[in-house]
């Protein structure tokens, strides 16, 4: 109840789709920048879980090879913190959909340059250099 408060007071135009006891669901637009895209978003939380996070439209794209968006979980939800980050105490609305506004910028910017500008558990993977390139890989 608490968690639903919060996020329709500071994100009106995210609407309650879900709401059964211990799990409810969010959707609303969210739009990084001006001159981003919008994207409709999906939140599900399921206490005592972390939040499950989903682009709805439009359907996210890859970059070169690569078969899937960089900190993604197989199931193609976000993947916009570290494990320890997120605890049920914490507010999705100061928390979350913040942290979702920053993913959708960095995947942008990954778009147009090949390199995912944000930290992560795995800094050594390609998507965080430019072109994809190893950073001190040999030539």
């Amino acid at each position: 109840m608490q968690q639903d408060q919060f996020v329709r007071s500071r994100f009106p135009h995210f609407r309650r789709t879900t709401n059964r006891g211990d799990r409810i669901k969010w959707r609303g637009t969210l739009q990084p920048s001006p001159r981003s895209d919008l994207y409709d978003v999906e939140i599900a939380y399921e206490i005592p879980c972390r939040p499950h996070i989903q682009v709805v439209t439009p359907r996210l794209t890859t970059w070169g090879d690569l078969k899937r968006q960089p900190h993604t979980f197989r199931d193609g939800s976000l993947c916009v913190h570290q494990a320890h980050e997120w605890h049920g105490n914490k507010l999705i609305a100061e928390t979350i959909i913040p942290w979702t506004c920053l993913w959708l910028a960095f995947y942008e910017t990954w778009l147009e340059t090949g390199c995912w500008l944000g930290e992560g558990t795995h800094p050594d993977l390609p998507e965080h250099s430019p072109f994809g390139e190893i950073v001190g890989a040999a030539a």
